[in-house]
């Protein structure tokens, strides 16, 4: 499963008429060179059943979902631009309106701060505004994020979790297991608080008030082993948790703590992390997650 954002622009009623999205092969400039675009050709890469967030006018404000693979197809009538190839990958879709609909303005920080260098080509500016393409893939944990910030996470769970398990559906107490985790909870929680003694793996904190059971490797960016595996579970203090979720903080091969350059020496002292140095007892498993989490964020 995949999934993608559009902006739709002058596109939007031409898309919830015709229930469909189209972008040309190439172009040619004013010298006749033929030219194509990564924002264009993310359109051919779209699968049926793929995730299209679909933005228009400083909101996000519907999801699409592909009824089949993309396809070439000649241009709509409607797309005047000479300049533009006559054919073009055409997606059909079916499209939801949110109904508590996403200001690009607010999403924005988290989004370059977590997810953007992951996006193809990236969505936002260094100025927060979104870039004047067509369509980006996005990483599945910025598209959990998104739906999630918009509310409609439980709508498309069964999607998610059929997506960790190609080809083979998990059974209805795996699958009830596999929502859980994705929010801490159930045998993964139990599981983790039997591995780190019920106290925080960096901190020591005991209070289970404030303890959460944080996945290594993303839920989202993880198959439906991982996402139950004990070995891809930390136990954190809740500001840990944060820390290490937002890739602020991460663990070495040896469990030493270590520190993004975008958290300050002055921050490091108000969160209290100058007072710990590392995870003592990491497994082999524990290692392995925590490899792919130094890669995700870019730790050396």
């Amino acid at each position: 499963m995949q999934f993608f954002w559009v902006n739709l622009g002058t596109t939007h009623k031409e898309a919830r008429a015709g229930n469909f999205l189209w972008a040309p092969l190439s172009s040619r400039t004013q010298a006749g060179k033929v030219q194509t675009r990564r924002h264009w050709d993310n359109v051919g890469k779209v699968k049926a059943g793929d995730l299209i967030f679909c933005y228009h006018d400083n909101y996000l404000r519907a999801i699409a979902k592909a009824e089949g693979d993309a396809y070439q197809a000649e241009r709509p009538p409607t797309r005047s631009f000479n300049e533009w190839s006559n054919q073009g990958h055409r997606v059909d879709i079916t499209l939801t309106d949110l109904k508590h609909l996403l200001r690009s303005d607010d999403i924005a920080p988290t989004y370059q701060a977590q997810f953007d260098a992951r996006t193809e080509p990236s969505l936002f500016n260094n100025k927060g505004s979104v870039n004047q393409i067509y369509m980006a893939q996005l990483p599945a944990d910025a598209a959990l994020y998104l739906l999630e910030q918009a509310a409609v996470v439980a709508d498309y769970e069964d999607q998610l979790v059929d997506a960790g398990s190609p080809g083979k559906s998990p059974s209805v107490t795996t699958r009830e297991a596999l929502v859980k985790a994705r929010v801490g909870q159930g045998a993964f929680r139990t599981g983790l608080l039997k591995r780190w003694e019920k106290k925080c793996a960096l901190t020591g904190l005991k209070n289970p008030n404030l303890l959460v059971a944080s996945h290594i490797q993303a839920w989202a960016l993880a198959d439906n082993k991982a996402r139950l595996d004990t070995d891809n579970g930390l136990l954190l203090a809740t500001h840990i948790d944060r820390l290490f979720d937002c890739g602020l903080i991460s663990f070495g091969e040896d469990g030493q703590l270590l520190i993004s350059d975008d958290l300050a020496a002055e921050e490091h002292k108000i969160l209290g992390l100058d007072q710990y140095t590392s995870i003592p007892t990491l497994s082999e498993g524990n290692r392995h997650y925590l490899e792919k989490h130094r890669k995700r964020f870019s730790f050396a």
